[in-house]
């Protein structure tokens, strides 16, 4: 499923374009930054169309095929041809069989006439030229932009296509030449590094975004788009066993990427950025209480102040057994609307096996911190009776460090006592977050950027992340690596 919806986002992106046929596109950017991946993965998409052509003069095609093997899906050793600075030798000193042309030998009216040969003599010809600054950089500027133009007229008048591939930005004579102008960089926002690509031209096709996130994860070039909800219907959530020592968050990609999954006795942190959505914030904290009370153990949710306590229960309810459900409490905050709240929840929704919520599932913390603590703990000794780990989930976004300065050191002495986990959702940049952080095992940092929502793992392990939620019919989500 993720791999359709990553493929589809970078169909949206470029079919619209490509299915005008333009003459030419520039990719550029910084080495490393993936252009070549792009310009591959556009000659996929029209493969049917073309017939595909590579010319580089940095890489071979034995030794693009070993980085990228799909490609021999559309390249063959004489469809990918390399200029060389010198003739390719194997160990032994011998001439190796090579699809290299000498880079000495290709003055410009050399390369022209190559290029022109394929567009003319293929028909339909799709053509990369990696990278286009080495091929043409001791070519006049007059020169050279003379020869661009005539390479772009004979793909128009054959019906062929020119990718440039440059890592000279500054020399931007195809800038002004080509149809679309495709730059790819790497940005740092909120602590988290990502990959962009900017749109700065597409003649022909209206642009409604022109930056994207991007990675070369699995080596493709994957336009990441997390923007649009999922939709969730009423089935059983099937819970993923926990190893030995762990409980699992209730999503394979999570579980690999913390390594097994959380460990018994760990806190974890998830900061939540201001322009994020708490509804991603939901999805990761419960279905790990889904899959924990799925797997016969408790759970607890602590709601943070005024959040709707139906927007909480629409995620665990309709997706678990009434007697899954009799493991689990909710404690809803102090609300004037509490008791209109319970009885919408209680009319509309009910568990899988159709039964109806326990009144006893749900109860209502109090105005005095001190009485509300207290419930809790009263909650918790009734719920650890049978001495299993338990998932505590709470959004404590809206509470000050000096409201749970003291209680949260006692919190986490506890659930490491008990081998229990506890997921804390606090907001980003605060000094609940920064006391948080101090005591937490797990450390994740959710943001938003370019309409991608992005977790970052902090601690034990660096990681970044595109998240992305599933379809399956109950609360789920991947997480597709952002390289």
């Amino acid at each position: 499923m993720m791999e359709l919806k990553v493929r589809d986002a970078f169909e949206q992106v470029f079919r619209p374009f490509m299915d005008i046929e333009p003459v030419a596109m520039l990719i550029r950017g910084l080495p490393g930054a993936g252009k070549t991946t792009l310009a591959l993965e556009l000659m996929r998409s029209v493969r049917d169309r073309y017939n595909c052509f590579y010319i580089s003069t940095r890489v071979s095609y034995n030794k693009l095929r070993k980085q990228l093997p799909w490609v021999e899906d559309m390249l063959n050793d004489a469809t990918a041809l390399q200029f060389a600075s010198y003739h390719a030798r194997g160990r032994n000193g011998d001439a190796s069989k090579t699809d290299s042309i000498d880079l000495r030998l290709s003055t410009a009216d050399n390369l022209l006439n190559l290029v022109v040969d394929k567009l003319v003599g293929s028909k339909r010809a799709f053509i990369v030229l990696d990278s286009w600054d080495a091929l043409a950089k001791e070519i006049p500027l007059d020169e050279r932009l003379k020869m661009e133009k005539s390479m772009l007229a004979v793909a128009d008048a054959h019906d062929g296509m020119l990718v440039f591939i440059s890592e000279e930005p500054e020399m931007n004579t195809l800038a002004y030449l080509v149809d679309a102008v495709i730059t790819l960089g790497r940005e740092e926002r909120g602590g988290v590094w990502m990959r962009t690509m900017c749109i700065d031209k597409m003649r022909g096709v209206a642009v409604r975004r022109n930056k994207f996130v991007y990675t070369l994860h699995g080596g493709h070039f994957t336009v990441v788009e997390t923007g649009k909800d999922a939709g969730y219907v009423s089935s059983l959530f099937p819970p993923l066993a926990s190893k030995n020592g762990y409980v699992s968050t209730g999503s394979r990609d999570m579980d690999e990427a913390l390594g097994h999954g959380i460990k018994e006795g760990s806190i974890v942190l998830l900061e939540v950025d201001n322009n994020v959505s708490m509804h991603y914030a939901r999805i990761i904290a419960l279905s790990m209480v889904l899959n924990n009370i799925r797997s016969n153990r408790q759970a607890m949710i602590i709601c943070g102040q005024d959040e709707p306590l139906v927007k909480v229960l629409r995620k665990v309810v309709p997706y678990c057994t009434s007697y899954d459900l009799s493991r689990l409490m909710v404690f809803a905050s102090p609300s004037h609307m509490q008791e209109q709240e319970y009885a919408t929840a209680y009319m509309e929704l009910s568990t899988y096996d159709k039964s109806n919520m326990n009144e006893g599932v749900v109860m209502s913390l109090m105005e005095d911190v001190d009485e509300s603590f207290a419930m809790l703990l009263d909650g918790y000794i009734k719920l650890k009776e049978e001495g299993k780990s338990m998932v505590i989930y709470a959004n404590m976004i809206w509470n000050d460090l000096k409201d749970v300065k003291h209680r949260l050191v006692y919190t986490a002495k506890v659930i490491r006592n008990n081998r229990d986990v506890a997921i804390i959702a606090v907001k980003s940049k605060t000094e609940l977050a920064d006391a948080a952080s101090m005591l937490a095992d797990v450390h994740m940092r959710l943001v938003k950027e370019n309409d991608v929502h992005i977790l970052s793992i902090v601690k034990p392990d660096e990681k970044v992340y595109a998240i992305m939620l599933d379809d399956k019919g109950y609360p789920s989500y991947s997480l597709l690596p952002l390289l």
